[in-house]
């Protein structure tokens, strides 16, 4: 196989990703899509079916990725990927059987393109740390990363003469439509009755609680119009996120429905005012493509990495720095109650999807590819 694409598991972002590589490259090279385990404690997605256009293998069939010893995973991936001329790998370059992997392409010859998401404001860095992080990469003879903060980071890590080029955070919004339950905005419900969303994992980085305060501060301002707010998600904080919810007195606004598999989110977005995201860390927040593929306004942390290209501040959305509980509360309100201005920021979303669609993905590995 001529070019391997590698990640823990594949969720349906992973197959839109390689379907659109296979499409590019199908015909210049063959594609493997390795898929190392069907499951993992992290996520809950279900198990991936067929990628159209290139071969698909799981490693670990009806395993989770957690509980394989790494050197059976590096032996496994290995083997696999011992025809390939280019691997891209979006597996973290921290795991050691990624480590020992990377090194033993390079000595076989072979081009490794890492696709990575990282940036600086993620969590505190310690230099001797990055340091130590900048010899792990020395494998790598390129990357694919999100966006401009991204390619600055690696930058930092030793990038400086290694080609970095945007384009990995990416998904299928064809795909993403077909699911929803409604076409894109301005069309489908009626602006009166579109609530907030949120989507993500209920775990401290995603910063739920904070978006209960904000929202119990823009409902104190909305008064009796104040819209509903609908939280798809599930995780470790799912009792303190209900607690807070109770505390706050907007029991009877909220919704949570649970963890919701790709056609669930769809559906939920298709029929939103506005997706919100206040991560205090987000590498990149896939779900703001997915929003954009409905066309929505877009209120997200300044943390969030997609902002950088898919957020534009005072235009498709607002930016409001992580802990801005009214910051967060009168974007709310804006868009909550201004139709002209929500209608404005729809009509730019739609401008910028093109951004967050999976072709422009498929066309960055076409250039790394065509570079072996």
């Amino acid at each position: 196989m001529s070019i391997a694409l590698v990640w823990t598991q594949f969720s349906p972002y992973h197959i839109d990703r390689i379907e659109a590589a296979a499409a590019v490259c199908g015909g210049d090279h063959q594609v493997l899509a390795c898929e190392i385990a069907t499951t993992s404690a992290t996520y809950a997605w279900d198990p991936s079916g067929d990628v159209r256009g290139a071969r698909k293998i799981t490693l670990f069939p009806g395993q989770s990725y957690d509980r394989i010893a790494w050197p059976r995973r590096f032996l496994a991936l290995a083997k696999a990927l011992r025809r390939a001329r280019t691997v891209f790998i979006g597996v973290s370059c921290a795991e050691p059987d990624i480590i020992a992997l990377s090194w033993w392409l390079k000595l076989t010859g072979k081009r490794v393109i890492m696709m990575n998401e990282s940036k600086f404001d993620d969590r505190p860095r310690r230099a001797g740390f990055e340091f130590l992080k900048s010899l792990v990469l020395a494998p790598y003879h390129a990357a694919i990363v999100g966006g401009p903060r991204h390619t600055d980071f690696l930058r930092y890590l030793g990038f400086r003469r290694r080609e970095v080029i945007e384009g990995y955070d990416c998904v299928g919004l064809d795909r993403v439509r077909a699911l929803g339950a409604h076409p894109p905005a301005p069309d489908g419900p009626a602006y009166a009755a579109r609530p907030f969303v949120f989507v993500g994992r209920l775990v401290p980085k995603k910063n739920v609680l904070t978006l209960i305060d904000a929202f119990a501060s823009y409902v104190s301002l909305a008064g009796d119009a104040a819209r509903r707010l609908v939280i798809v998600g599930g995780g470790p904080e799912d009792a303190a996120v209900r607690e807070r919810i109770r505390q706050a007195g907007v029991s009877a606004l909220v919704d949570m429905p649970g963890f919701l598999q790709a056609d669930g989110v769809a559906a939920a977005l298709s029929g939103a005012v506005a997706l919100i995201l206040p991560s205090r860390e987000e590498q990149w927040g896939l779900v703001v493509n997915e929003a954009l593929a409905f066309h929505l306004p877009v209120i997200v942390s300044s943390n969030v990495g997609a902002r950088d290209r898919l957020v534009h501040n005072l235009i498709n959305g607002f930016v409001i720095e992580p802990d801005g509980v009214e910051g967060f509360a009168r974007a709310m309100l804006a868009l909550g109650h201004d139709e002209a201005l929500w209608r404005r920021m729809v009509a730019e979303s739609a401008k910028l999807q093109d951004l967050a669609d999976a072709p422009r993905f498929a066309q960055a590995v076409a250039t790394m590819a065509g570079k072996a």
